[in-house]
């Protein structure tokens, strides 16, 4: 054994001798002033009589009889008190399924939403290439229209010019 796990058993030996030493010297103090008061104890007073006896010991049986009742009326709350506890700790159960359920469908619900924002920021894009390309067209459809106009009207003002000569 190493230096220090024997200086704790002596310390612990020490501790527990100076304990039962204390415990003892308590006892017998105890016995020495429990000895002094019987001797100087006078007996003056008659002792109690057996009709007082038998009152007290009625009296105290009454008291029982009403503390038993109250005691089976607290059994009462008491088994009343466990069924409602019980009853909670099912709701909390079930609460708690139907929390995860709940969870569940909100996670499932995110993940759709995230699809669906997917496809209309594609649809979107496609949109925008739509309208873009439309613009274009318009644009060429535009110009395209432009010069038939332009040489229409010349082609006419050629015509008019040469009736009024």
């Amino acid at each position: 054994m190493s230096g220090e796990l024997i200086q704790r058993v002596i310390r612990r030996v020490i501790v527990l001798g100076l304990t039962v030493a204390v415990i003892g010297v308590g006892v017998a103090t105890v016995q020495v002033a429990a000895q002094w008061r019987a001797d100087a104890a006078p007996i003056d007073t008659a002792p109690v009589g057996m009709d007082t006896i038998a009152g007290d010991a009625s009296s105290e049986m009454d008291r029982t009889t009403q503390l038993s009742n109250q005691l089976d009326g607290v059994a009462s709350q008491l088994a009343d008190l466990g069924a409602a506890v019980s009853a909670a700790n099912d709701s909390i159960a079930g609460d708690a399924d139907h929390a995860k359920a709940l969870q569940q469908q909100l996670s499932d619900t995110k993940a759709r939403l995230a699809a669906l924002q997917q496809q209309l920021k594609t649809a979107q894009k496609r949109l925008d290439a739509l309208n873009a390309a439309a613009a274009r067209q318009a644009a060429i459809n535009a110009a395209a229209a432009r010069p038939t106009t332009t040489s229409t009207s010349s082609h006419e003002d050629e015509h008019e010019g040469g009736h009024d000569d």
